[in-house]
């Protein structure tokens, strides 16, 4: 079948290391679960754990094998041999769907944070993550210039059930070496402002006076915010 004669551009790949690989610069993944060099349901369980790509595959009669491929990650299923025309069909509704469902790019000059995707890049240099700095900048740059708390982002980004006030050192130092490690990949430490004895906020402005009050400076390097979160010992 000839995709790009229906407006669609294919990019094909034949083993799971190639897709594993391509997956983040398309619109959509189809996945035969009859791969060589891979498991088709493991690999639509990598893909799913790394992206919200929406995905289609192709099973066969066999109910159970489609039962798994959704539960593997897939977004829908078609059995083969397939009908072009339902192929067709089905990728038009699941991009429609996922083109109202997918929250936005979000931009901040060079800096581009593409959620569904869960990529990262600036300029066209992707920033690779890991799970929970891509959660603690997306985090930060979906609220910009509010500011939120150490206590806060325990909660939302680590998934802490409560945190009091005055949280331990160790998980105050975690928050601090993320923030220094994206820093880092980011290749400026303006986007991520430190308001000191508070918290951290997200500036659109890349340029901003690294001098401010609320300062840019990496806090990972700032022996009085290692002094402060030293201090506080509960949880």
């Amino acid at each position: 079948m000839d995709l790009r004669r229906h407006g669609f551009e294919p990019v094909a790949v034949t083993t799971g290391a190639a897709a594993m690989a391509a997956h983040r610069e398309v619109d959509v993944v189809l996945v035969d679960l009859d791969l060589a060099d891979f498991d088709g349901l493991t690999l639509c369980r990598e893909l799913r754990a790394t992206s919200d790509v929406p995905m289609i595959g192709f099973a066969s009669f066999s109910e159970l094998e489609r039962v798994l491929a959704l539960e593997a990650g897939c977004d829908d299923c078609v059995e083969k041999p397939y009908r072009s025309r339902e192929l067709v069909a089905r990728l038009g509704a699941l991009l429609r769907r996922a083109r109202v469902l997918s929250p936005p790019t979000i931009t901040a000059g060079e800096l581009r944070i593409h959620p569904t995707l869960r990529e990262v890049r600036v300029g066209d240099r992707v920033v690779e993550t890991t799970r929970k700095e891509f959660e603690l900048l997306l985090l930060l740059a979906s609220e910009c210039e509010r500011l939120f708390s150490r206590a806060e982002l325990l909660r939302r980004v680590w998934e802490y059930d409560s945190v009091d006030a005055e949280i331990t050192a160790l998980a105050s130092r975690t928050i601090d070496t993320h923030v220094s490690s994206l820093r880092k990949k980011l290749g400026s430490p303006h986007w991520i402002v430190t308001v000191r004895g508070v918290g951290f906020r997200f500036t659109d402005d890349a340029r901003a006076d690294p001098d401010s009050t609320d300062s840019a400076v990496d806090s990972t390097d700032s022996a009085a915010e290692l002094d402060e979160a030293a201090s506080a010992n509960q949880v």
